[in-house]
């Protein structure tokens, strides 16, 4: 069997590279939604411990 000529390996290596510059751009993706995601999670968390730090004394002040 013969030697891949350089042009040959070459061709190889930019197929390669090729597809592990979008498998990067796929992880950036993934984790800028999840990142995001995150970031609505806790936005969430403090608009529901601030409604409760409102509301809670106001509902329990008729059960005393």
């Amino acid at each position: 069997m013969a030697e891949p000529t350089v042009g040959e390996q070459l061709a190889a290596i930019n197929v390669k590279l090729d597809l592990l510059i979008q498998q990067r751009n796929d992880h950036e993706t993934r984790l800028r939604t999840l990142e995001q995601a995150r970031w609505k999670l806790v936005g969430m968390a403090t608009a529901a411990g601030a409604l409760a730090g409102i509301f809670g004394p106001a509902m329990t002040k008729g059960m005393q």
